[in-house]
């Protein structure tokens, strides 16, 4: 009976599996081509994914950076508050975008290490 189970609910290990196979696949291809790189250019490696996040949250900390100047140049407080609120909020989705910046360099930052 517990063969049913298994064969139509698959245990963790194989959803862990098939989940994480894909993104060590990549990794291993990676691996290869970067196999000719110098130390040097795998450091420079790094520099690119900093610039890449960066470049990708570019846009959502200008906004946090024009709110919270005009936060601090506004008099009335609940303005003011309505604006931390917006901060926060954009702070939320940033956090998201880091999130997802990540995911898309995690194979080439793994195959750098």
């Amino acid at each position: 009976m517990f063969d049913i189970f298994k064969k139509v609910f698959k245990s963790k290990y194989e959803r862990d599996r098939a989940k994480y196979e894909p993104v060590v696949d990549e990794i291993n291809e990676l691996v290869e081509s970067y196999k000719s790189l110098s130390n040097d250019e795998l450091r420079n490696k790094t520099h690119e994914f900093r610039q890449r996040i960066k470049e990708h949250l570019s846009e959502i900390d200008a906004e946090i950076q024009a709110l919270e100047e005009e936060a601090r140049q506004e008099e009335d407080i609940w303005r003011k508050e309505e604006i931390f609120k917006e901060v926060d909020e954009l702070k939320k989705e940033r956090d998201e975008q880091i999130e997802e910046v990540l995911r898309e360099i995690l194979p080439e930052a793994f195959a750098v290490v």
